[in-house]
């Protein structure tokens, strides 16, 4: 038998151990081995980059859809890259992950694999993640105070935890905190004051009013970046305003006004124009620093390959529904996708269900990611044809296939899950797997 097909079948019986020691829940009753309704699909991507696509039953029968990606840590010539989708002005957005593969093509990379990554905001903020995003060292928002990311640090070492995100400025003799980068007023992000990039919006909004200070001249120029202080001057104030424009190449701290960080009221100092400040931004995860990518996600679902869901995900996040899950081990970095929502091919998994899941495929830590309709996998073709779903079960390829990738820069994607809206759905960022030419 191959070493993966040896592999896998240990896999498979992992998660059948582990679903009939779980079946305490209603949702995991009656507590019956799960079992393979079709041979797993394999395939290389590239040395090290294997895709593998498992379709096991859960404890009452039903079917699974499993889609995993494995990148070994040590391959040689194999970069996983966090993206943030922008619009053509540079602000953040919704983009596919198919585009995010279009976009990390080069000359000098093909792309093997995307995967959708974490929650966003609701409107009018969609694209702007709920959590900390940083690519290539480059800081675009903070996250949640309790919420995980999947960083990997200048050494290409991965970390699984929640960051610690420091946001300081100094004027006038004084440290004021700001509690966050990139996030509404009011949002559920902390109440200090917020800083705002051109990346955010036009302009910072709120229906309460607030103060503000626009800071310009800044060195180093702007994006900023992970563990670097930014130099600048007050352009401008306004103090009781609903709105206000955010410069391009500027940074804007908003506070409310019922606040007093930036005012007079407490500190008996107030922000002048012309005043010279500074801004650090510091990022450290697991007491780690040099963040090169993150991308976040909630909730942690295994810690020391154990089942340990972390945080307080609500009753409908608990429920079964497509999922998208991060993790590694000390070998490989992995990403999953399960379908859901679709009878006859796949009805999604609980939050218990998918980290008994990253345990049995041999995580160390695991986290989840956004699911529902946003999970996609992309795979570089030719891959197994993916089932229909929604018809007879056969098997079919139709559009799926996605001319990513032009013939001088590597091979096509194409879409090797089932994504429950019947098309990829845009994201604020993705995960990308290249490899060097």
């Amino acid at each position: 038998m191959p070493a993966r097909t040896r592999t896998t079948a240990l896999l498979l019986a992992s998660l059948a151990l582990t679903f009939l020691s779980t079946g305490r829940l209603p949702a995991q009753q009656p507590a019956r081995a799960p079992q393979t309704a079709h041979a797993p699909e394999s395939r290389q991507l590239a040395q090290g980059v294997t895709y593998e696509r498992l379709q096991p039953k859960g404890p009452a029968g039903e079917p699974w859809s499993i889609h995993v990606l494995r990148a070994a840590r040590d391959s040689k010539g194999v970069r996983i890259a966090a993206m943030h989708g922008t619009t053509p002005e540079g602000r953040m957005t919704r983009v596919r992950p198919s585009q995010f593969a279009r976009t990390a093509a080069s000359d000098r990379e093909e792309v093997l694999a995307a995967v959708n990554g974490d929650y966003d905001m609701a409107a009018p903020y969609l694209g702007v993640s709920d959590g900390l995003t940083v690519t290539s060292g480059r800081l675009w928002t903070t996250g949640k105070r309790d919420w995980p990311a999947l960083a990997l640090l200048a050494s290409g070492e991965p970390v699984i935890a929640v960051p610690s995100v420091s946001i300081e400025m100094r004027a006038s003799g004084r440290r004021i905190r700001i509690g966050g980068l990139n996030k509404p007023l009011g949002s559920g992000h902390g109440m200090h004051p917020r800083a705002y990039t051109h990346e955010f919006a036009t302009h910072v909004r709120s229906g309460h009013a607030f103060r503000a200070v626009v800071i310009g001249r800044l060195s180093p120029a702007l994006p900023l970046q992970v563990d670097r202080a930014v130099r600048g001057v007050v352009l401008e104030t306004a103090d009781g305003v609903k709105e206000l424009a955010i410069p391009p190449g500027a940074i804007v701290v908003a506070e409310w006004a019922s606040e007093t960080a930036l005012g007079s009221a407490a500190g008996g100092v107030k922000l002048k124009r012309g005043e010279r400040v500074s801004l650090d931004f510091r990022a450290r995860i697991a007491g780690r620093k040099h963040v090169r990518e993150a991308i976040g996600g909630f909730p942690l679902l295994v810690r020391d390959g154990r089942r340990s869901i972390e945080g307080d995900p609500t009753a409908y996040l608990s429920l079964r529904h497509p999922r998208t899950a991060a993790c590694y081990n000390s070998r490989e970095i992995i990403f999953v996708v399960v379908d859901g929502r679709q009878q006859k091919l796949s009805v999604g998994m609980t939050l218990i269900e998918l980290a008994d899941l990253m345990v049995s495929l041999g995580c160390t830590v695991a986290m989840n990611t956004d699911g529902g309709g946003s999970s996609v996998m992309a795979i570089a073709t030719p891959l197994p044809t993916p089932l229909d779903a929604k018809t007879t079960g056969t098997a079919r390829l139709d559009d799926s296939v996605l001319n990513v990738t032009s013939s001088t820069r590597g091979p096509a994607l194409a879409i090797a899950n089932s994504p429950s809206d019947g098309s990829e759905r845009g994201r604020g960022n993705a995960w990308v797997i290249l490899k060097k030419k």
